[in-house]
């Protein structure tokens, strides 16, 4: 029936793999068979408990279907099926007796499927109201024995655990419990756990993990058949130290670090922590697994400072970098080839990266820097919930010292990623030539691509791209301070290039690709650094050049089938 709704809540995870949820449907559909199952009419609450009142907090759907009601999504003179009363509170019977009341008031009739009692819309009858406050409070007490039994369960578990014993506790999904002294890690649900772990440390983002995952049918840990992986989930995974073999009573004592088997070697975790924590900070939340965009959260619009999409057009066979806000119609920059684009990337990772770093004697640098921007991302977690624990701890001198150890400690690894970021982009007399360098970098495999963006994304590179009549100009920046490295400009032909520090200007002399042999490497460096790479026989290019042309129209998305002949410079 159209007006007809279903509200259907289990309180743990557990329940999920039980008869819960089909035995809540099987009645509601036995009392009307015409109950039509979809998302507009079933309400449904997975893992929240009444007891604590979740399911009427914000992002319950009790609370979405109350909601409902109000704003009359739900119409006057619906019904709303439940299995009990104590499907919508266990909160104590006044609580809960108040909430059907207010569903009645607003024009929702209650049925309660497993007995078929009818709530009539409008005001409780006597008799109802006396059945009603002794269901829920029955309910609301079991609940109480429930969670005190359960509470001083846990509380000999955490007690046993602390004194060596292996126990019974919801276990991680990779581990089972074999004796009072064994667990034992189970297959193959460990082989993924380190799966996403390599697959994170590479610079995969949650949502490509699990896409990964579903395409090649890995089951999900929990869950019934066909369960599809999604971002909390991995999310969970990484984030937390019971992979390392960590274990963490709730009673608020410190950590039992090997408690568990560990799944996964702590280099791994310390280059995930790090990799999600330089996504974390570029506002990365996703990649494409077709097609990385290189350019990701890195080129900017040079016009309104909005970052570039990587777009397909003609059929996935032409992508073109494509400002953000072009979609909204906040922008007029035109639209740069993305495979001519990613020649420019090459050259900015080997104007700003230090050469070595190309032939793998860099690659444990960059991981330690990773792994200290994850080392960092977490303190900083530990520092925010120490200052808000300084408005409700009663040993405010213990929390303050705490928090003074924190903030030392993040200063202390600042400082250390700090120096290893300086030694990848410091000076090393190296012979390398830009050929064999550029076939070191690898922008063909997805990982690939994905790496050279997180290498720069590391370092806090930001180029600013724009494109005119002269062609495509780039201008790199690195840090919070926006400090300018480099400005390249493409006009179709040739990529050209001039150096704003003089690191950056020995690196590519280096390189011996410059056009401008006589660059005096240690001459002055005033405001227009510009001079030191001015050619001797031409000008250098025009790089505020950005004259649209007459045949732009600001309502395409993608308006032009631009190639780098069509704007090349006479």
């Amino acid at each position: 029936m159209e007006n007809t709704y279903l509200y259907i809540r289990y309180s743990t995870e557990k329940q999920e793999n039980g008869s819960s949820e089909d035995r809540q449907m099987d009645l509601a559909r036995a009392y009307c068979p015409t109950l039509i199952n979809d998302k507009a009419h079933v309400y449904f609450d997975k893992g929240k408990s009444a007891y604590k009142g979740e399911q009427l907090a914000m992002g319950g759907a009790l609370k979405q279907f109350y909601d409902d009601v109000d704003s009359k999504v739900v119409p006057w003179g619906s019904t709303l099926l439940v299995e009990d009363l104590d499907r919508l509170s266990r909160e104590g019977m006044f609580k809960a007796s108040d909430k059907l009341r207010e569903l009645l008031r607003k024009g929702i009739t209650v049925v309660t499927t497993r007995d078929r009692k009818v709530y009539e819309a409008g005001d409780l009858k006597f008799a109802d109201a006396i059945t009603t406050l002794v269901r829920q409070e029955q309910a609301h007490q079991e609940s109480v024995v429930k969670s005190n039994r359960v509470a001083s369960s846990y509380v000999k578990r955490y007690a046993a655990a602390r004194g060596g014993e292996k126990v019974k506790v919801l276990l991680p999904s990779w581990i089972e419990w074999v004796s009072s002294a064994e667990y034992r890690l189970k297959e193959p649900e460990a082989t993924v756990v380190r799966e996403i772990f390599n697959m994170a440390a590479k610079g995969w983002s949650y949502a490509m993990i699990c896409k990964d995952l579903n395409q090649r049918n890995v089951p999900t840990f929990r869950g019934k058949a066909g369960a599809l992986w999604i971002a909390t989930s991995v999310s969970a995974i990484v984030k937390g130290k019971a992979v390392l073999g960590e274990y963490a009573p709730n009673d608020g004592l410190p950590p039992l670090p090997t408690y568990f088997p560990a799944a996964v070697e702590a280099e791994t975790f310390d280059a995930a922590q790090g990799a999600r924590a330089i996504r974390k900070g570029s506002g990365v939340t996703s990649y494409n697994q077709a097609r990385f965009n290189v350019w990701s959260k890195i080129a900017i619009c040079d016009i309104c400072k909005r970052p570039y999409h990587c777009v397909p057009k003609g059929g996935m066979k032409n992508f073109y970098l494509v400002c953000s806000g072009k979609f909204g119609g906040k922008c007029t920059a035109q639209n740069i080839p993305a495979k001519r684009s990613e020649e420019v990337f090459v050259d900015v990772l080997m104007n700003v990266v230090k050469s070595d770093y190309f032939v793998g004697d860099q690659a444990k640098e960059l991981a330690e820097i990773r792994a200290l921007a994850g080392h960092i991302d977490t303190a900083q977690v530990q520092y925010e919930r120490l200052k808000k624990a300084l408005t409700v701890s009663d040993d405010l001198d213990e929390v303050v010292g705490a928090i003074k150890t924190v903030k030392a400690e993040i200063t202390r690894l600042a400082v250390a990623k700090q120096e290893r970021e300086s030694k990848l982009l410091e000076r090393e007399s190296v012979e390398r030539s830009r050929t064999s360098i550029r076939a070191k970098i690898n922008l063909e495999s997805r990982d690939g691509r994905i790496e050279a963006n997180t290498l720069l994304k590391g370092l806090g590179i930001i180029v600013e791209v724009g494109r005119g009549t002269g062609g495509v100009s780039y201008t790199v920046y690195q840090g919070k301070e926006h400090k300018k490295l480099l400005v390249m400009h493409d006009n179709g032909k040739t990529i050209r290039d001039a150096a704003y520090t003089k690191d950056v200007a020995v690196r590519i002399y280096e390189l011996d690709d410059t056009p401008w042999p006589e660059l005096a490497i240690d001459r002055p460096w005033g405001r227009n650094k510009r001079e030191a790479r001015e050619p001797s026989n031409e000008p250098v290019p025009d790089w505020g050049s950005y004259d649209e042309p007459d045949w732009y129209n600001v309502t395409n998305e993608v308006p032009d089938e631009y190639t780098p002949e069509a704007d090349s410079v006479a």
